[in-house]
């Protein structure tokens, strides 16, 4: 079947996707049968998509009643006018939050919205609303709500899509407006079971502001930098006395507000490369990187040499995620390492906005290019973080780049070419050879006998 998207909500590293089916207009929420919701599946899909989909039935729990298993999808177009197939096909109700849900959502004492089986599940867990009063934006720790007025006192709702925050909503914007899951507090088996209405986007509302042109054109003047500093936080913080090829070139682009793209290869220092300007630029340094095993890591490299270094992920428990936001927010933290996924959030953004970054990194870079080995969508976005956050300089690292990823990258980013530096990939430590195998085992014994006291790496077939 044809679905149109028409709705993507947070689910952990995921996202819970809903749509309407064009072929009898029935709502649908597609679930991966291939990866965890959690763990980052269904974020390929984009709100204003259709996609054909294979699907099989799910284990339904009302009033989840629309999900529905993808074995397989493929993206065969998009759709210009959402709303009107929105109207055309679901239910849109205006007014108060009495209309919502067929009426059968309750208020808790902190204003938050709910329905529970003793009050009567809805038949659908996805609604379409346009609100009578605007919605205003609240951050409360981890989380960004809106505050809406109603008739027993002001109702929450904590936002949970994708889209960039505004400070209000309208009155009369098209709102979407889903269920969670059945959630009680752990610890307390006695408390029912509710499923409580989150925010997940909206249609019709502008941007709050245009995008702000980059700044760093080429043929910018370019000042003088002392490295005096540099060379000092090199000795004393990372232990070394000289530093490597083109990192001092790099590190002196940086210090001048050079946008900059540096392919250097495994091994030759790229990190220093952000890491010593972090310590000496006013504002904090963010690091997007893919990994988390990669960015905690650094983390633990910086704080073992007493460099203030966090990561913001998945990892995190509640309490600490909160004690990391607020150290960030006191100004206390140098380096900020996150995915891009997370960077994209629109409480992060939020975040950033309050501390602004003075530098944003960006490793392993080819993942921005569609021509990279390892692409991801969500790398191709950060330009308009760029635009979001233009007084900061920013750096792209990568050891893997053939001169088509290497012009993507500078087009995708904005960036001056002559702001490229490009280390030697002469290795002559390294040599790849080729031998015919006739006795395998004997082969390997008489290598590991040529190489004793040495390190060394075998790689073999599973």
């Amino acid at each position: 079947m044809n679905v149109l998207v028409v709705a993507k909500t947070r689910m952990g590293a995921g996202a819970c996707v809903g749509g309407i089916a064009l072929d009898d207009g029935r709502s649908v929420r597609l679930i991966d049968a291939h990866v965890d919701v959690h763990h980052g599946g269904n974020l390929h899909y984009a709100v204003g998509e259709i996609w054909e989909i294979e699907t099989a039935a799910a284990e339904i729990m009302p009033p989840h009643v629309e999900d529905v298993i993808v074995q397989s999808s493929r993206r065969v177009g998009r759709q210009r006018n959402v709303i009107a197939l929105i109207e055309q096909h679901r239910p849109v109700v205006s007014g108060g939050i009495e209309r919502l849900f067929d009426g059968r959502l309750q208020r808790s004492s902190s204003g938050a919205l709910y329905v529970a089986d003793a009050g009567g599940l809805p038949a659908f867990s996805t609604g379409f609303w346009r609100p009578a009063h605007p919605l205003h934006r609240v951050e409360t720790k981890r989380r960004i709500r809106y505050v809406y007025p109603g008739a027993q006192g002001d109702c929450t709702f904590v936002f949970v899509g994708f889209q960039d925050t505004i400070a209000e909503i309208p009155a009369g914007a098209l709102l979407r407006v889903s269920l969670s899951r059945r959630w009680r507090p752990d610890g307390k088996p006695d408390v029912e079971l509710r499923c409580y209405a989150q925010l997940s986007g909206w249609f019709e509302v502008a941007a709050e502001k245009e995008s702000v042109p980059m700044t760093h054109p080429e043929g910018s003047p370019v000042c003088e930098v002392d490295l005096t500093r540099a060379r000092q936080l090199l000795k004393d913080v990372f232990g070394y006395d000289e530093f490597r090829p083109l990192q001092v070139e790099i590190i002196a682009s940086i210090l001048q507000g050079q946008d900059t793209l540096a392919i250097m290869p495994t091994g030759s220092g790229k990190s220093i490369c952000y890491q010593i300007p972090a310590l000496l630029l006013d504002g904090p340094t963010v690091v997007i990187s893919p990994l988390i095993s990669l960015m905690q890591d650094q983390v633990d490299q910086l704080r073992q040499v007493g460099v203030a270094a966090v990561a913001l992920n998945s990892t995190l428990g509640y309490q600490e995620y909160n004690e990391t936001v607020a150290a960030i927010r006191r100004g206390e933290v140098k380096l900020i390492y996150l995915a891009p996924e997370t960077l994209l959030r629109s409480e992060t953004l939020l975040l950033f906005e309050g501390v602004r970054p003075a530098c944003f990194a960006i490793d392993e870079a080819h993942c921005i290019s569609e021509w990279g080995h390892d692409f991801r969508p969500e790398y191709r976005q950060l330009v308009g973080v760029r635009q979001r956050f233009a007084d900061a300089v920013c750096i792209a690292l990568t050891a893997t780049a053939t001169p088509r990823v290497q012009e993507d990258i500078q087009h995708s980013l904005h960036f001056a070419r002559s702001q490229t530096f490009l280390a030697s990939f002469n290795r002559p430590n390294l040599l790849l050879a080729v031998r015919p195998r006739d006795d395998g085992a004997g082969q390997i014994i008489a290598f590991l006998a040529d190489h004793k006291e040495e390190s060394g790496i075998v790689y073999c077939n599973t």
